[in-house]
């Protein structure tokens, strides 16, 4: 009787397993590939913004934030100004694409979570940084 039940429970444990590994290995494999394929494009779109732009920024310091009156609110070191959208957009998309391999059966919202991160964080790269070249440009002396 004891070799039965520990018969089905490692069938009852088995199963589910496996059932989870092939709806991962379908067709979900291709679409991590073509959002891997997104990221990588989108982190060199952020890249070159951050050396296209950073080549015009002479300031030590570059405004991270505005006031509603349009005066900068806090400053941050241009290293830090410069590539922490990359950064974010790097370790969001990591972890995305984490909880995306650990839970296939979210795999759909999870990548349009990553692609939406993705094209956020590009977006406001280039406003970011054209908005500290506008700056720049208008403050006397940095």
């Amino acid at each position: 009787m004891r070799y039965i039940a520990r018969y089905y429970n490692q069938r009852a444990t088995w199963r589910p397993f496996n059932a989870a590994n092939r709806q991962m290995n379908c067709a979900s494999s291709d679409v991590i590939a073509a959002t891997l394929i997104a990221l990588v494009v989108g982190l060199a779109f952020i890249a070159g913004c951050a050396l296209y732009y950073g080549r015009q920024i002479s300031s030590r310091r570059i405004p991270m934030q505005w006031d509603s009156d349009g005066q900068p609110a806090w400053f941050a070191p241009r290293l830090v100004g410069l590539w922490f959208s990359f950064g974010v957009t790097a370790a969001l998309s990591v972890f995305l694409l984490v909880l995306a391999l650990h839970a296939p059966q979210k795999l759909t919202a999870l990548i349009v979570a990553t692609i939406s991160v993705i094209g956020a964080n590009m977006w406001v790269q280039v406003y970011h940084l054209r908005r500290v070249i506008r700056w720049q440009a208008e403050a006397p002396a940095n």
